[in-house]
């Protein structure tokens, strides 16, 4: 059988890559993510798809492909469909941002999956401190199913049913190892993207190689593993090109290096608290907001979340989590910020993962903050925003270190953040550095390269590949 390459997801779109690979017999997926666009055309942040349909809706509105064989069987049976043999060898995910990887949550437990040990961890912090419904990453518990209580009625299965959890087969790469699948050898490249454990995928196949570039750029703080990326690339003579192109349309050049720059002067030049927001999970960008911190004289103050990923990530992190303070955000009953309360009663108010971080030595709560406002940097988001009703910020400066608004949900969220630092009276300013190569960047990969068939994907501007694709 000829090699077979399928885009399930990511044609035409930003994301939601799900790459069907077949060879003799051997099928793997590159990324099996979700669909922001697809998604946004039926569903939002207060209607999604429903538990209760199980895969129903993610069939009905184009969300997840019809496939046999890949599905977790707890799902297929809620549906009336009978279970189905393993048809699917692997998944290898190039990195863990929800476009690649949120919808291995409906996948097969015993489907293997390859990553870095990075994307794992990221994966399983997201699996732990999230509230999405469908948040199965690590493993699985199973639903839809019933068990015998001590009284003889049934209970619905929850995840203090230790049986009815299922360890997701994860297989962690290593640079420089080629892993064989069947017919197939897939060796993982690192690359440099907007967070850590990116990676791209070379697959050999005796039909001629593929080469996947998963999401890329150059321009970060390690842009010298995107540039040993398509060394080998090029080294492996591939047949086939799968390669991203978000900003195929834009030569704008930025870097990491000059975001860090930019959020130091401004803060050389601010005299009240400063607070940036940034993607949580960029830990380059974070990073940058540390040190530039640091090389003001303050102390970068992160939320929960980022602690714990912070704490996770251990080595892959270049700062550890007791060079930074932790938010102590209030939360349900407040009871953080009330003297002489009982510490039981104050763990209450927060989520098991929470309540270690709530007597650390260098945590601290919102009064701090506004007892010392100059002396602190403090990572802030939509999520977070509500604390400043407790900061209530003099002489601030918000810098704004992400992306800018690409739907109505994010762009009705920068309104709302926009009437929160009017009402503050905030001063506003922005830098940022994206997470893909620019277009001159691209074609100069792709050149290089050199493959013989060249497949865009996670783009909205084939037409830009024209050049290139003749070459098929």
């Amino acid at each position: 059988m000829m090699v077979s390459i399928k885009v399930l997801g990511g044609d035409g779109e930003i994301g939601g890559n799900k790459i069907l690979v077949e060879h003799k017999g051997t099928r793997i997926f590159l990324d099996f993510g979700m669909s922001f666009k697809q998604n946004g055309m039926f569903f939002s942040e207060f209607l999604n798809p429903r538990k209760c349909s199980a895969l129903g809706d993610f069939f009905e509105f184009g969300l997840l492909p019809d496939i046999e064989g890949i599905y977790r069987e707890d799902y297929l049976c809620h549906m009336g469909r009978f279970p189905e043999e393993r048809s699917v060898d692997a998944v290898f995910l190039s990195h863990a941002h929800a476009d690649h990887a949120q919808y291995i949550h409906f996948l097969r437990w015993d489907i293997p999956i390859y990553c870095t040990d990075a994307t794992k961890i990221i994966l399983e912090c997201l699996q732990d401190t999230g509230s999405n419904t469908f948040s199965d990453l690590i493993d699985a518990c199973e639903a839809f199913r019933f068990y015998t209580n001590r009284n003889g009625g049934l209970s619905r299965v929850d995840r203090k049913k230790e049986d009815y959890i299922h360890k997701r087969d994860f297989c962690v790469m290593e640079t420089g190892r080629r892993i064989s699948i069947g017919s197939l050898e897939v060796e993982m490249i690192p690359v440099d993207h907007s967070l850590p454990g990116a990676c791209g995928f070379i697959i050999y196949t005796d039909e001629g190689n593929i080469v996947y570039t998963g999401d890329i750029r150059f321009h970060g703080s390690n842009g010298h593993l995107s540039r040993r990326f398509v060394e080998k690339a090029r080294e492996a003579r591939p047949k086939w090109l799968l390669c991203e192109g978000t900003r195929i349309d834009s030569n704008e050049r930025d870097s990491e290096a000059d975001v860090r720059d930019k959020i130091t002067g401004l803060l050389s030049q601010s005299e009240g608290i400063v607070f940036v927001e940034h993607p949580i999970r960029d830990i380059d960008r974070t990073n940058s907001i540390f040190n530039a911190a640091k090389a003001n004289g303050r102390q970068f103050v992160v939320p929960l979340k980022l602690a714990y990923l912070v704490e996770k990530l251990g080595s892959h992190c270049p700062f550890c989590l007791d060079e930074v303070k932790i938010l102590v955000p209030r939360k349900s009953w407040g009871l953080v910020t009330k003297t002489g309360m009982m510490q039981e009663q104050v763990e209450k108010d927060y989520a098991t993962w929470e309540r270690e971080y709530i007597q650390r030595p260098n945590s601290i709560t919102c009064d701090e903050l506004k007892d010392s406002p100059a002396d602190y940097v403090v990572s802030m988001s939509m999520w977070e925003i509500g604390q400043l009703a407790d900061i209530k910020p003099s002489n601030a400066l918000w810098i704004k270190s992400s992306c800018d608004p690409f739907c109505d949900e994010m762009e009705l969220d920068e309104e709302r953040k926009q009437n929160w630092i009017r009402h503050f009276k905030i001063r506003h300013e922005s830098t940022h550095a994206s997470g893909h190569a620019n277009g001159e960047e691209l074609r100069e990969m792709i050149r290089e390269i050199s493959a013989e068939i060249l497949i865009p994907i996670h783009t909205e501007n084939e037409d830009f590949f024209d050049d290139f694709i003749e070459k098929k």
